[in-house]
C-alpha cells in the first residue's frame, strides 16, 4: 500500500537518510517521499544527498533556509560567508569540490531547488519548513506555495514566508522552550486548520518528534545537522523511524 512519508532536516546525512529508509521499508516505486527542506551543509555527503533525492520518483518537499544559499551558489557560485561560516555551508563546498560539476549540471541542481515551494498545502497536511509566520491566513500560505523566487533570493521569502521563522513551533512548546526568553520571541496562537502541520528547522530538545495537538503540529528536526537521529514519519499514522 502506497504511504506518504516525510523526512526531517537531513543537513548531508546521506548514509542515516538511507538507513532510516530502509528501516522504514521505503518503496520508491509506491511511496511518496516528502520533506520539510535543509538537505545540506553540517554532515558531510551533500552531492550523495541530493543526487538521491532529485533522482527519487515521487519526492514532494518545499525549501529550507539553508537550501535557499545553496540555490544561489549553484546559479552564482557565490557563497555568503555567513552560510559558510555559521551555517555549516564551507562543509558542503568541501563536499562539492570532490566532484566536477558541469555549470550546466549546477544550473539543472539550481532550478530544482527554485522550484521548491516554500509552502505546501495539500488535503490532510500543511508542510513548511520553520512554520506559520504571524497573523497568517491559508490564502497567504497559497501564496506562499505559487511564489516563484527569482535564481538569486537573499531573503526567507514574502513578507517573511515560513522558511526561516521558529516562533510557531516555540509558542507550541510553551514554557519548556528557552527561547521564550529572546526578545526576538513573538507568541502565535495556533493556526485554525485541520491539517497537520508538519515543521523542521528548530532542534527538538531530545532527539525525538514534538508533538502539539493544539497547534497541529508535528516537528521532525530532531538534529541530525549537530549530532542527533534523522527522523522519517508516516504522515498519516505518525509511526516513525530513526537513523
Amino acid at each position: 500500500m502506497a504511504r506518504n512519508l516525510i523526512t526531517g532536516d537531513i543537513h548531508s546525512e546521506y548514509g542515516r537518510l538511507i538507513a532510516v529508509l530502509e528501516k522504514a521499508g521505503f518503496n520508491e516505486q509506491e511511496d511518496t517521499l516528502y520533506s520539510v527542506g535543509d538537505f545540506c551543509d553540517r554532515g558531510t555527503e551533500a552531492m550523495q544527498t541530493l543526487r538521491f533525492l532529485k533522482g527519487l520518483k515521487a519526492f514532494k518537499p518545499v525549501i529550507g533556509n539553508h537550501d535557499i544559499l545553496l540555490q544561489k551558489w549553484f546559479f552564482t557560485e557565490i557563497a555568503e560567508w555567513s552560510w559558510k561560516l555559521y551555517m555549516g555551508g564551507d562543509r558542503t563546498l568541501e563536499d562539492f569540490a570532490r566532484y566536477e560539476l558541469t555549470r550546466e549540471e549546477r544550473i539543472e541542481y539550481g532550478q530544482w531547488l527554485r522550484r521548491m515551494p516554500f509552502v505546501r498545502v495539500e488535503e490532510r497536511y500543511i508542510i513548511a519548513h520553520g512554520g506559520i509566520p504571524h497573523n497568517r491566513t491559508m490564502a497567504d500560505l497559497i501564496r506562499y506555495q505559487e511564489f516563484v523566487r527569482p535564481p538569486v533570493f537573499n531573503q526567507f521569502g514574502p513578507d517573511d514566508a515560513p522558511a526561516g521563522t521558529r516562533d510557531y513551533d516555540l509558542s507550541a512548546a510553551g514554557s519548556k522552550a528557552d527561547a521564550w526568553k529572546d526578545p526576538m520571541f513573538s507568541f502565535i496562537p495556533p493556526f485554525e486548520t485541520d491539517k497537520t502541520i508538519f515543521i523542521g528547522h528548530t532542534p527538538t530538545i531530545d532527539g525525538r518528534p514534538f508533538f502539539s495537538k493544539e497547534y497541529h503540529l508535528v516537528n521532525l528536526d530532531t538534529g541530525a545537522g549537530s549530532g542527533g537521529p534523522l527522523t522519517l514519519m508516516d504522515m498519516d499514522t505518525f509511526e516513525f523511524w530513526q537513523a
